[in-house]
């Protein structure tokens, strides 16, 4: 070239070659922001795809077999006193586990073992006033057997004394017999049948006395149940003294202490029922179509660390969970906003899942329910 061509052209020549240089470079330059942008553009996209994949798989949206509005259910129940007495003893404390019959409070029972030494008085009393009643039958059945004997004597003279008075009557017809012994005759007649009638309404009397008698022991019958009825009762209430566990489970709250008097249906404490334990999971309006009874569920727990239980559907209830609240929603006076209800559904544990981890599930705790 430096021998072909002059000066001014190789000038020229490496001119025009720095200029496409720098155009290739500002064209590439180009072509590799494009390819950036779009790289840039397809990542975004990517990562704004998982991230939505992510959150809707995390708060479950669009999923129509899930709710969080859940919890853990068992029943409550209150520990009540039956008699009025002063406490002596607490036996328990505030969320132990007790077992069924296990001594919770012991009662004073000084008054109450004074109505049953009473009652058993009264009893005692009642039996012996019908054995009293059962003598006197007997005392009245042998006056009437002795009535009777005199009523036999009575009659045969009285039949003597009436042939008597018939021969005296025919003789004194023939003159055999003066008038004043015929009179005589008569008057003795008269007199025996006058006492045969005496004795006649005395063994009547008698007769009825045993029946008077006899209704008596009924009455004693009926006394003696009373004071049976009340000897029992009082016992019984000796037996509230010692209140006790009705079944397994956690002592709640405590709310008594020692030398409180209790009145007749006073709550002293409550009692969890651990072993009977469901979930009450509580779907919107527009997801019960997919609730159906006998369906499986996962349950997880969020206070076990996640743990997942399986649960089988078996009630749905017959009203939202708005209409069980004291004061139910009323939209007749005309400011109505239609919110999406929620119906509470019983979901029970299958056998299928650990005992041990079923106890650690506590009345009240939020756990998630997906619908299989």
């Amino acid at each position: 070239l430096y021998i072909l061509i002059p000066n001014k052209n190789i000038a020229r020549i490496s001119i025009m070659s720095e200029e496409n240089e720098k155009k290739l470079k500002k064209n590439n330059k180009a072509t590799l922001r494009a390819s950036t942008k779009i790289i840039n553009l397809l990542v975004l996209v990517a990562v704004l795809i998982g991230l939505g994949w992510v959150v809707r798989s995390y708060y479950n949206i669009g999923n129509n077999n899930y709710t969080n509005a859940a919890q853990v259910e068992a029943f409550i129940n209150p520990i009540n006193t039956r008699v009025s007495a002063y406490i002596t003893d607490i036996r328990f404390i505030e969320h132990q586990k007790v077992a069924k019959g296990d001594t919770l409070l012991i009662l004073d029972d000084r008054e109450i073992q004074t109505q049953v030494q009473q009652a058993e008085a009264a009893y005692t009393a009642a039996l012996a006033s019908k054995k009293v009643v059962e003598n006197s039958v007997k005392t009245v059945s042998n006056n009437i057997n002795t009535a009777d004997a005199n009523l036999a004597a009575s009659k045969a003279r009285l039949l003597n004394v009436e042939q008597n008075y018939n021969r005296y009557a025919t003789l004194v017809k023939e003159g055999a017999v003066t008038m004043q012994q015929f009179d005589q005759i008569k008057a003795e007649f008269d007199a025996q049948k006058a006492q045969y009638q005496a004795l006649v309404t005395s063994r009547n009397t008698t007769s009825l006395s045993i029946t008077e008698t006899q209704s008596r022991i009924e009455m004693n019958d009926a006394d003696i149940m009373r004071a049976k009825s009340a000897l029992d009762m009082a016992r019984l209430n000796l037996s509230y003294t010692a209140i006790l566990a009705p079944h397994d489970g956690i002592m709640g709250r405590r709310s008594v202490n020692i030398g409180q008097l209790l009145s007749p249906g006073q709550q002293v404490a409550t009692i969890v029922d651990n072993k009977n334990q469901w979930i009450t999971a509580n779907y919107r309006e527009k997801q019960m179509e997919y609730v159906q009874i006998g369906e499986l569920a996962t349950i997880k727990v969020d206070a076990l660390g996640g743990k997942v239980f399986e649960g089988k559907v078996t009630a749905i209830s017959g009203a939202t969970g708005a209409r069980y609240a004291a004061i139910p929603v009323d939209n007749s006076t005309g400011n109505f906003v239609k919110v999406q209800q929620r119906i509470p559904v019983r979901i029970e544990l299958t056998q299928n899942n650990d005992s041990k981890e079923v106890n650690m599930m506590r009345a009240g705790m939020n756990v998630e329910v997906t619908l299989k």
